[in-house]
């Protein structure tokens, strides 16, 4: 059999020898032909194209114009794009949001709780715009604070956060597919509390610019010990097409969110929150026209609607179970519609913008308009608002002064003042931020303060209907921090608050730091297929009290540790993460315990057909 094979082996050696060798000799005769004179050599034609060869990929131009919004933090800006904003952990809106200086968040639990953050204690001082709509709370049970759990961060590309001394404006951009090759991204998760979230995304260009694109995600937890959990379903989807100088597009996000009944463990006897089930919804039609480095123009129309459908809990089983009571479903619509205009011609750039909104039968009219004048050592930014819907007027400076690069300035004031006479209506608000710091040779060390005069702050009524709003006065705080690379690709971010008082919605000392490492290490791995992204993330806050008509409960101080670990190989990225690493038992809000442990690991998993 060897003998067989050995001599199969040397006639497939001889014959390709041959081959070649007759092969060689062919191409030397042909070389020696020498035609005769006058006579034409045919030209062989070229081979056709294989239609079913890839076409080369292509950016097409994207979807919306606008002013584009320039953040004037001191060292790294708090604005995260679409790569940033999934590797960062964050499984919501709320915990990219309480990164920021000045803020807290309020939760009840795991991914289905209610999420709420407070600057300087207001819970009322959070904007969200997204595509540039302004999103009003339709949500009665939490009205008039802002449920950041209702916005889907899976659908976003782009958030940035522009820090008013009044309030956190927070501009969100739908994520737009840019390229001709078809794109498909899958994610898949799963952990404790039995906890699992799928995500599925494709987009496409097309050569004319038109565009498709889809997704959808579904989550769902199953805490056994403290409930709350259920499950949410979210789709999007995005048609259009877009040219140089001008685009169309419509698109679409509906959620469908459940959560069973949340009860309370604790000393203050507070009510335990009842089951939720509801479906939100968003859409919009588009047309921009004119340039990013010039005159521009947009119009927006959309629409929002938000069905609850709960099961009703009446008063008299409320009583018996300690719940909220909730006896009356919502269906609740909002039609905006935006006009825009403005000029982008470094270093200025101006805007002009009508928001028309109509909610519950109401129709408002919201005018503002915003100048930048963005320079080599610095930026100025002037913004007014006239808010019909909430019956206010605001006013806005910013100074940035940045004389080299490793020094840098910021102050900002704004001012809120009320049109409304009705009785119990917020008074005037007059408010303002200093921040500077000094790049020492890596990272930044910053510092700040933060001042606000009287207000009114609103309580967490979805929470507990307990709790009541109280007049404050006079705010102030302060903080420091390290911020940026430490050395090579070790990072640094730590930011520590002290408030001139421990009080309502605020601890007296607020501390985040993160360390985190993140590198495609190519001098290893000069294609960038290879990355690492990891994190030790610590957070501390002091006591927080919350009142109610009959004293003030107290939410004990915490110091929870998270990790997060990240490995990109090719396309695909592995992530895992472990939340309240040393197993603290901790209540954020009074009587609610946040879960213990919570491992969650998966991948994200791009593909380019």
């Amino acid at each position: 059999m060897r003998r067989s094979c050995r001599a199969g082996r040397a006639r497939l050696g001889l014959f390709a020898g041959a081959f070649l060798l007759i092969t060689a000799f062919a191409r030397a005769a042909g070389a020696q032909v020498v035609p005769p004179p006058g006579s034409e050599v045919p030209i062989p034609p070229k081979p056709k194209t294989d239609s079913a060869a890839p076409k080369p990929d292509t950016i097409k131009p994207r979807f919306g114009r606008g002013q584009k919004v320039r953040t004037a933090d001191v060292g790294p800006q708090y604005s995260w794009n679409r790569e940033q904003l999934f590797a960062s952990g964050a499984l919501n809106l709320g915990e990219l949001l309480e990164r920021v200086p000045g803020a807290i968040m309020f939760r009840t639990g795991w991914l289905n709780s209610q999420k709420f953050i407070a600057v300087n204690g207001s819970l009322t001082s959070v904007s969200v715009y997204y595509d540039g709509i302004k999103l009003d709370n339709l949500n009665t049970r939490t009205a008039p604070v802002l449920d950041l759990n209702e916005i889907q961060l899976w659908t976003l590309e782009k958030v940035t956060v522009e820090r008013w001394g009044t309030e956190l404006r927070v501009h969100v951009s739908s994520w737009q597919a840019d390229r001709t090759q078809p794109s498909t991204r899958v994610d898949v998760f799963t952990g404790d509390e039995d906890t699992n979230i799928y995500r599925g995304f494709y987009g496409k260009r097309f050569s004319n610019g038109g565009a498709l694109q889809f997704g959808g995600q579904q989550f769902n937890s199953t805490p056994p010990r403290f409930g709350g959990g259920g499950d949410a379903l979210s789709v999007l989807a995005r048609v259009g097409i877009a040219r140089k100088r001008w685009s169309v597009d419509g698109f679409a996000n509906r959620t469908t969110s459940t959560r069973v009944i949340q009860p309370t463990f604790g000393a203050f006897g507070g009510l335990s929150i009842p089951g939720y089930q509801a479906t939100h919804s968003l859409a919009y039609l588009r047309v921009a026209v004119g340039d990013t480095t010039g005159p521009w123009a947009q119009v927006s129309a959309s629409g929002r609607r938000l069905n609850e459908n709960s099961k009703r809990v009446l008063v008299a089983e409320a009583l018996a179970q300690r719940l909220l009571a909730d006896t009356v479903d919502t269906t609740r619509t909002e039609q905006q519609y935006n006009l825009s205009a403005g000029l982008n011609r470094a270093p200025l750039a101006v805007s002009v913008n009508e928001r028309i909104r109509r909610v519950s039968g109401v129709t408002t009219s919201d005018p503002s308009a915003r100048v930048n004048l963005d320079w080599r050592y610095g930026l100025i930014t002037l913004h007014a608002e006239h808010d019909g819907f909430s019956k206010k007027n605001r006013a806005d400076a910013l100074v940035q002064f940045t004389p080299t690069s490793s020094i840098a300035v910021t102050g900002n004031v704004s001012r809120i003042m009320s049109t409304s006479d009705a009785p119990g209506a917020d008074p005037d608000i007059l408010a303002a931020r200093v921040e500077g710091g000094v790049r020492l040779f890596g990272p930044w060390i910053v510092g700040g303060f933060m001042t606000r005069d009287t207000a009114i702050l609103q309580p967490l009524r979805a929470i507990d209907t307990a709790y009541i709003a109280q007049p404050a006065g006079r705010r102030t705080g302060t903080y420091v921090g390290v911020r940026g690379p430490v050395y090579k690709s070790l990072n640094a971010d730590i930011i520590a608050t002290q408030w001139a008082i421990a009080d309502e919605y605020r601890p007296k000392y607020q501390v985040r730091a993160e360390l985190n490492v993140n590198t495609r290490w190519l001098s290893r791995f000069p294609s960038g297929n290879f990355g690492v992204n990891a994190a030790l993330v610590s957070d501390y806050r002091s006591s927080v009290r919350f009142p109610t008509a009959t004293g003030d409960r107290i939410a004990e101080s915490s110091t929870v540790f998270s990790g997060l670990l990240e490995i990109r190989i090719l396309k695909a990225v592995i992530s895992y993460q472990v939340r309240n690493l040393a197993g603290l038992t901790y209540q954020i809000i009074p009587d609610f315990y946040m879960p213990r442990v919570i491992n969650l690991y998966g991948v994200r998993w791009d593909f380019v057909n």
